[in-house]
């Protein structure tokens, strides 16, 4: 599977130590009860680095490690019943990918790189190692489920919504939130119509519109500065 992830290692583990990490409070390995200790020097976490488009993970496909995500945008992908591949959910920094792994079980979604993605890699047994050492880690990665569930489900709450400006307004915010920066990463209008189920056009002619009302400000890049009072004013709008 990582054949094809256009991924590459660290260089050395001293670049990107675990207590010099900004996201350490959330990285599962830092957040056991124990720590990994003297273990912690002899771990096999690997930092990696994944290019723009790239699949860190395929629905179908075995899973051998997990990830956490340490910055970085990506969209979440899933075959409907229809067979058709779509977009469903944007997530960022915060995340562990790759769950299903201590099940034995193939992943359920594809998870592919947005922009240029981080992660911190670790084998499933090495999270096993942890959670015996105290029962308060039993529960370790039962946070992660929780965020990821929360995370979807607001996403799918986006279809409920009758008018196209709701729907991209709460797209819009679900993404900042999704990034610690102050500049919001924005996904192609192509992504973004594909979230939205309407025609990059539609998009393209809204997103127009909410820069006319400085509601959105594209920035280098996908780069963008929101509005976010605006946008929960739209969000919570009656159609």
């Amino acid at each position: 599977m990582d054949s094809n992830c256009n991924s590459k290692p660290v260089r050395s583990r001293r670049e990107a130590p675990c207590d010099q990490c900004v996201l350490a409070a959330q990285c599962p390995i830092t957040l056991s009860a124990q720590g990994l200790g003297a273990q912690r020097r002899e771990a096999d976490v690997l930092p990696r680095s994944f290019a723009r488009g790239s699949r860190l993970q395929r629905e179908g496909e075995p899973i051998v490690t997990m990830r956490f995500i340490k910055s970085g945008l990506l969209v979440v992908r899933q075959t409907g019943i229809d067979g058709v591949d779509r977009a469903i959910a944007v997530i960022g920094p915060g995340h562990l990918i790759g769950q299903p792994s201590g099940h034995g079980l193939p992943a359920v979604l594809t998870i592919q790189a947005l922009t240029p993605v981080s992660v911190c890699e670790f084998p499933f047994a090495l999270l096993q190692v942890l959670m015996r050492q105290s029962t308060q880690d039993l529960s370790l990665l039962g946070r992660y489920v929780r965020h990821s569930v929360v995370s979807l489900t607001a996403w799918s709450h986006l279809m409920r919504m009758p008018s196209l400006p709701q729907r991209m307004a709460t797209a819009l915010r679900l993404i900042a939130a999704a990034q610690p920066s102050l500049t919001t990463q924005i996904p192609s209008q192509i992504v973004l119509a594909e979230l939205l189920c309407v025609t990059r056009e539609s998009v393209n002619r809204l997103w127009k519109d909410f820069e006319a009302q400085g509601i959105v400000k594209r920035r280098l890049g996908r780069g963008a500065d929101l509005d976010i009072a605006a946008l929960e004013r739209l969000s919570s709008a009656a159609d």
